[in-house]
């Protein structure tokens, strides 16, 4: 997955015409839903998302999917604290456990209520990602900081996300570079030279990580920079009764599907 392409697809897509206002609010509805639902309503988010992202804004399949599988990985090194348990083997509640281990004196298992929380956690995980992928494939990060400035968010706040957002990218392209100059050295073979290498380039990252940012402060003084970041937005952005209807009664139709689980 290249992530230098992020950024490009947010201003290329076939959404790109609409109010971010209107995406924002329409992605925010659903992340509510997705907050205080049950695991039908959130199944079908994540449909209905992969719809409107794969489908109506033609963003690619490999970068959909690999946003979330990428996402899912924090989800599954987390998984062992939210599942496994440990007890001495004398005190274990048996009629409790789904799977489960000796070590030692030491009892090591899997409660089945943690199978269940597990469950309703992935789904909720999976429909909140699929929200956050549509807006983050759909609206350009600085409409989406027109919009907070909007909404009376502080100055101060928007400007430091401005520059967090493009040091994500400086980051990950000078990590790349290093790591294939490293490579290219014979360097990231076995393990001890893996993690000897993996040091080297976390320092040299912060050495030249301090670098770009000396150098995006001088270039701001050099041009006036003033009190705040001025975005400006060169797009024009046109209303569509179909997305909106459609987002709408598609809303009304996920409230109903609520309702009738039970929630």
């Amino acid at each position: 997955m290249n992530w230098q392409q992020l950024d490009s697809l947010s201003y290329q897509n076939r959404l790109r015409f609409l109010p971010p206002e209107h995406k924002l609010l329409f992605a925010s509805a659903l992340i509510l839903l997705v907050l205080t639902g049950h695991e039908w309503l959130q199944m079908a988010i994540c449909i209905w998302m992969g719809v409107w992202v794969i489908g109506y804004a033609r963003i690619p399949v490999r970068f959909y999917f690999g946003f979330l599988l990428l996402s899912l990985s924090f989800f599954v090194l987390g998984l062992p604290a939210l599942l496994l348990e440990a007890t001495r083997a004398e005190t274990a509640p048996v009629t409790q456990m789904a799977v489960a281990w000796h070590v030692g004196p030491y009892l090591i298992y899997v409660p089945a209520s943690a199978i269940s929380k597990v469950w309703v956690l992935f789904w909720r995980t999976m429909a909140s990602l699929a929200c956050f992928s549509f807006i983050l494939f759909t609206v350009p990060f600085a409409e989406i900081l027109q919009v907070l400035r909007k909404l009376r968010l502080p100055v101060i706040v928007t400007d430091l996300l401005m520059i967090m957002y493009r040091f994500i990218f400086v980051l990950l392209g000078v990590s790349h570079q290093l790591w294939i100059a490293q490579r290219s050295r014979g360097g990231h073979r076995g393990f001890r030279a893996t993690m000897r290498d993996i040091g080297g380039l976390a320092a040299q990252l912060f050495v030249r990580a301090m670098r770009k940012y000396d150098a995006l402060y001088k270039g701001m003084a050099a041009r006036g920079f003033g009190e705040s970041l001025q975005v400006l937005s060169l797009h024009s952005h046109s209303r569509s009764r179909r997305y909106e209807w459609e987002s709408i009664a598609g809303c009304v139709l996920l409230i109903l599907l609520e309702w009738w689980t039970g929630g």
